[in-house]
Order: C-alpha cells, then structure tokens, then sequence
C-alpha cells in the first residue's frame, strides 16, 4: 500500500515537472509543431500533386521540406527566413513544381517580420511576399483576368496578414503603456504612503512633545513648590503633591493611550482604541490652573464672543498655549505670565506673553529664548490651518502670537 502511494506521489510530481517544462518552451512547442504539421500536409500535397515528367517525384520533397523547416527560425531571423522561403516558392513555381503548405508558411514568416518592425518596412514585406503570386501567374501562363484574379486574392491575403500584425503590435504597445502606467502609479502610491508615514511620524512626535514636555514642566514646578513650603505649611504642600499626582497621572494616561494606538489594531488594520477626546479652548482654564502656585502669577483673558470652532482649531490653539506656557515655566524664574484667546469673526487670536520680576536697580533687556523643536512643531502646526505664528523676546520678557483662520460657523456659546 505505501508503495503504490508513493508511485502515485512520484507520477504526480512527474506529470507536474512535465507540466512546468512545457509552459517554459511552449513558444518553441508551437513553432516545432506547426513545422512538423506543415511539412506532412506538403508531403501529401508533393506526392498527389501533378508534376513535369523529367523531374523525379521526390524532387520537390527534397527542396520544400528543408525550407518549411527554416521557420523554427523564424523568431531570430525573420527577414532571412522570410527571404529564403520566397525564393524557394519562387523556384519551385519556376518549374511548375507544387509548394503545398509552403503558402501558409510564407505568411506566418511574413506575420513574424510584420509583427516586429515598422509600417514601411511592413509594406516592403509584402511587397517581397508578393513575389510568389506574380511568379506563379507567370509560370502557369495565366491569363490576364484570372492571373489579375490570383494577384487579388494573394494582396487580400497578405493584407489580414499585415493588419493582425500591424494589430497585435498595437496591442503590445499598449499593454507596455499600461505597464509602465501601473509601474508609475505603483511608485507614486508607495511615495504617497511614505509621505503620509512621515507626516503621521511628525505628528506623533509634536504630540509626544507638547504632552511630555508640558506636564514634565508642571511636575518640577509643583515638587519645587511642595519643597519649599513642606516645613511650614505641610497641609499647602500635601495638597500640591496630590495635585503633582493628578497631573502625572493624566500624562501618563495620555501617553499610554498614544502608545495603545500604536500597537493595537485588528485584523482589518483598524484602530481598536477608544480614544480619549481631544484638547479643546475649553481645557484652558484647567491647564492654566495646573502651573499656579509657582513664582509665575498667570492670568487668562477671553475677549470676544465665545464660540465653538473645528477640532483641528481647537486641539491646534490648546496645544500653541500648552507649549507656550511650558516655555516659560523653563525659562522664566518669576514674575507674570498671561494668556490672551480672542474670538474675532474670521480669525482666533492667541497671545502668550511673560515679564520677569526685575530687582530693584536692575535695567530691562529683552530675553533670549531659544527657538527649540516646540516651537517649530507649532509652526508647522499653525502652517497646516494656514495661520501665522510669531515668537520673539520682548523688554524683559517673551511674546508668542498665533493667529488661525476659523470662519464663524457656528452659534455663538
């Protein structure tokens, strides 16, 4: 039993290898068999046919079987093939010798020169083709009627040829366009996703920056506050560690969330998450609350009437003053800090501005603050909605402005 099991399995991978094999040389297959076919229906066709007594029957055999065996060669030299097989027909029409298949023959080398070569040139093969028929009206003393006839149906003939060849080349042409057409969409697709992969990437990464950044600043700032108030007011300082808690664990939240959207996802590619909602003008008087009780006094101003605007506006500003507000918790050791969102009817005005406490005598000088990655991801950011956004020191302090496009669109709050 396992024997005959594994003569099956033998035979069946036999047959398959023979399969594999066949498809590889099929296009050398047809061209053997065709030859084969059309040398036995010449061989008939020169044995049946009517032929001059001084020339032996085999005559003809001897001269046309040869020739219709060039045609294997017809895909490395089909202008040579071609050639050959006319002046053999053209020959053996001379003696009034049958050529048999060598017609059919003679178009499939003419379709093989047609197929690969120009329109002119395609014309000049024709013209050589149609050396046999003229040839053949001569030899049999046609006459001009029926040898017109015979010239008719021989142009007829060649011109199916040359237009399927003239088509099929087309359809290469075509199919060659196309390919490269697919190719160049292939390329641009692969670069839209590498585009679209770094723009996400950016994101990430100004996200991960305004979150760790801001809430880092508020966690020194708090431990700074808690120290220094912990040996003489221990209930301020319990209170300011609990609060240093909430904020921690909210970043942390945060960024576990990001995280969770970066290696969650199903089997459809899409987000399992629930994410958390974004950052709204809403959150400001929160997030101003968060950085109170350090040397910096803040105050938050709205001017204008309130409204709600699109989300990207929206989590956008939360985030300009988020990282404003970080900058000046690094860089400011004291002294006062404002915020300013005003409404106006196509525009949302955003103003961050701080002044050092001076000690008395010292002169006031604009502060240097260094343009890090925070405030170029809040250029790109604002550049994305099509707003402005300038950032400069100013007479003992610092000025960050916005400006977003946001058209009034919605019923005032």
């Amino acid at each position: 039993m396992v024997d005959q099991v594994a003569g099956r399995l033998v035979f069946s991978r036999s047959r398959s290898g023979l399969w594999a094999w066949a498809l590889n040389h099929r296009v050398t297959l047809f061209d053997v068999s065709f030859v084969l076919a059309a040398s036995v229906l010449y061989v008939f066709d020169a044995a049946l046919a009517d032929h001059p007594p001084s020339i032996p029957w085999w005559v003809p055999m001897a001269i046309g079987g040869p020739a219709g065996l060039l045609l294997t060669l017809r895909r490395r030299a089909p202008w040579t093939v071609l050639l050959l097989l006319v002046a053999t027909a053209v020959g053996l029409t001379a003696f009034q010798l049958s050529i048999g298949a060598l017609n059919l023959v003679i178009q499939v080398a003419l379709y093989t020169v047609c197929v690969r070569t120009t329109p002119s040139m395609m014309v000049a093969a024709a013209a050589l083709a149609m050396c046999y028929p003229v040839s053949d009206a001569i030899a049999y003393g046609m006459g001009p009627l029926m040898g017109a006839l015979r010239v008719i149906g021989a142009v007829v003939n060649l011109v199916i040829v040359v237009g399927l060849a003239y088509a099929v080349q087309i359809g290469r042409r075509r199919a060659e366009q196309l390919e490269r057409t697919l190719a160049l969409l292939d390329d641009a697709r692969d670069q839209l996703a590498a585009d679209a992969a770094s723009i996400e990437r950016a994101r990430i990464a100004r996200e991960f920056h305004d979150i760790v950044s801001h809430n880092l600043s508020v966690v020194a700032l708090r431990a700074g506050v808690a120290r220094a108030v912990i040996d003489r007011d221990p209930d301020h300082a319990r209170q300011t560690l609990q609060e240093l808690e909430s904020s921690s664990r909210g970043a942390l939240g945060e960024m576990r969330d990001m995280l969770t959207a970066l290696r969650e996802r199903d089997s459809s590619g899409k987000e399992t998450i629930d994410w958390q909602p974004t950052p709204t003008l809403d959150g400001l008087d929160a997030l101003v609350d968060s950085v109170r009780g350090g040397q910096v006094t803040w105050k938050l101003d709205r001017r204008g009437p309130v409204r709600e605007l699109g989300a990207g506006v929206e989590m956008t500003a939360y985030r300009i003053v988020q990282e404003a507000m970080t900058n000046v918790l690094k860089h400011a050791g004291s002294g006062r800090a404002r915020v300013l969102v005003e409404y106006a009817a196509a525009t949302l005005r955003i103003e961050v501005t701080n002044e050092l406490a001076a000690t008395e005598g010292e002169v006031q000088r604009p502060v240097s603050q260094q343009s890090g990655h925070g405030l170029i991801g809040l250029r790109e950011r604002v550049a994305l909605l099509g707003g402005t956004l300038t950032a400069h020191p100013v007479m003992n302090g610092f000025r960050l402005e916005a400006v977003l496009p946001c058209p009034e669109n919605s019923d005032l709050t």
